[in-house]
């Protein structure tokens, strides 16, 4: 008698089981998983499928669960892109920067690139890592040393305008140094600029011991190419500031002639104090005395340099 009740309990089991998922099907037909039924939550998964032998013995089949595979990351650089110019919705793929209308930028050409041709003919990825950025106090820039002048001009011409008029549509006003000298200065309003020029403004204001360095600004906003180049000036966008021109020194000065080929030796020459180049980079501002081709006077938004 004990056998025979034994024998049949495995027939017992697999009927109850069975029954209770028919319930649970007839009185949930239009959604059989309800999440408040704790059966259902326990047996019923498509993948698994119970059936019984010819020796009444239970056999679960499970289905693997699929590996979900790794996201995509982007390069570091274009996610310093994406961080530095929150406003714009940037996003990103392995080699392509997307703007928010879905104009696509290639991050890496593939092309190896000499001194001329990374300041004549840059991808993004020249401008973000062929020369790092160094902030604070540091020594001479040496040869192949500007970290910022190499710039993908498709970048700025979308970002801030492609033509003159573009660009003036952005263009607001702002008092440089208010408290002491009061000047009239075009910057752009895209990413704030305008808002960091007068925050910087109004700190150096407060230091007389700099303001020899800061009256008479060499200018913010003009359309126009580089000079002995056919690349534009970041003047163009309205993202920069030259101070003051009389204790500013710059590369074309030093020497006779251009350096497309970067081979020149130029001796280095700067009376610009630190104070001032830690006070810009604060804001996003990189300086152009880190560059082995140097421009004292010049300051340009570029955050996505600043680390």
């Amino acid at each position: 008698m004990i056998k025979y009740f034994l024998y049949y309990i495995p027939v017992i089991s697999i009927g109850m089981l069975v029954g209770s998922l028919q319930s649970c099907e007839s009185a949930n037909s239009q959604n059989p998983y309800p999440k408040t039924d704790a059966i259902a939550l326990s047996t019923t998964v498509d993948t698994n499928i119970i059936r019984t032998d010819s020796n009444q013995r239970e056999e679960l089949d499970t289905i693997p669960p699929k590996i979900p595979k790794p996201a995509e990351t982007s390069p570091e650089g274009l996610q310093r892109l994406i961080k530095a110019y929150p406003n714009f919705g940037l996003k990103a793929t392995e080699n392509e920067l997307i703007w928010k209308d879905g104009t696509k930028m290639v991050y890496d050409d593939g092309k190896e690139k000499d001194f001329r041709n990374l300041l004549n003919s840059p991808d993004l990825e020249d401008q973000l890592a062929s020369m790092e950025y160094p902030m604070g106090e540091t020594e001479p820039p040496k040869r192949g040393e500007d970290p910022g002048r190499v710039r993908f001009e498709p970048f700025f011409f979308k970002m801030y305008g492609k033509t003159k008029e573009e660009v003036r549509e952005n263009l607001v006003q702002v008092t440089w140094m208010p408290k002491t000298y009061g000047n009239k200065l075009w910057v752009t309003k895209i990413n704030g600029v305008n808002k960091k020029i007068e925050a910087i403004s109004k700190e150096l204001d407060e230091l007389k011991h700099l303001h020899k360095y800061l009256e008479n600004p060499g200018g913010t906003f003009n359309w126009r190419k580089i000079a002995g180049t056919d690349r534009m000036s970041m003047h163009s966008f309205g993202m920069t500031i030259d101070i003051n021109v009389s204790y500013s020194n710059y590369w074309r000065w030093a020497i006779k002639g251009g350096d497309d080929e970067g081979k020149k030796i130029i001796v280095f020459k700067n009376r610009i104090p630190w104070e001032i180049v830690k006070i810009f980079e604060k804001h996003g501002f990189i300086w152009g005395g880190k560059w082995y081709h140097y421009d004292t006077m010049h300051f340009e938004y570029r955050p996505e340099l600043i680390r």
